[in-house]
């Protein structure tokens, strides 16, 4: 063989060594290009997440807007004394439903309580009613009967009255129970019930 057939070792190594550099080239460009794609990969599951996130609080919000705007609100809008000049003066409290649908399998209950005591019904008379159905807007009334002798003196300031009234009652969703519970005491300065205190805590033995 011809002395320039020959390859020399300095040639050998020189090539090997260009390979060598050509092959760790390609290899790290692979890597980026594995490193990126598990990038994008991680990306993309984040994407979804959040995404995912998204959707869920926005259903949420959606939920709890429905509830609030679909759903009855009863309340008392007043208490007054009534039958004053009788034998049975009567506190009359008017209820209604603020809501825009109706309450249903409702249970009202109103209680008179005098110097921190309750006062027992009249023989008779009832402390707590099923009223049923309350529809929108539209008054409902339960009547307290007091004894002459203790309204004269809640209305001379010598006595302590206090209102309590509790309202279980449903509304679409007829698993959930609502409660409304408020306390009025009297101020026999200006003749009006003050609200008092109340929550919509209730549990189910509120009466």
């Amino acid at each position: 063989m011809a002395d320039h057939e020959r390859e020399s070792p300095a040639q050998s190594t020189a090539e090997r060594r260009e390979i060598i550099r050509t092959e760790r080239s390609l290899l790290a460009r692979l890597g980026l290009a594995v490193r990126l794609a598990d990038f994008m990969a991680i990306l993309m599951v984040l994407a979804t997440f959040f995404s995912a996130y998204s959707t869920w609080r926005t259903a949420l919000v959606t939920s709890k807007i429905f509830a609030v705007a679909d759903r009855p609100f009863i309340g008392v809008q007043e208490i007054t004394f009534r039958g004053t000049d009788t034998q049975i003066p009567t506190l009359l409290v008017n209820f209604k439903n603020f809501g825009s649908i109706p309450a249903l399998d409702t249970i009202v209950g109103v209680h008179a309580v005098i110097d921190g005591k309750p006062l027992r019904p009249s023989p008779g008379a009832m402390s707590e009613i099923d009223a049923g159905i309350v529809s929108p807007n539209v008054p409902h009334y339960f009547y307290v009967y007091l004894p002459p002798d203790k309204y004269q003196a809640v209305v001379a300031g010598k006595t302590n009255l206090q209102v309590h009234v509790t309202v279980l009652y449903k509304g679409p969703a007829h698993g959930t129970q609502l409660c409304y519970f408020e306390r009025f005491a009297y101020d026999f300065r200006m003749n009006l019930f003050m609200a008092s205190g109340g929550n919509d805590k209730c549990g189910t033995e509120v009466f």
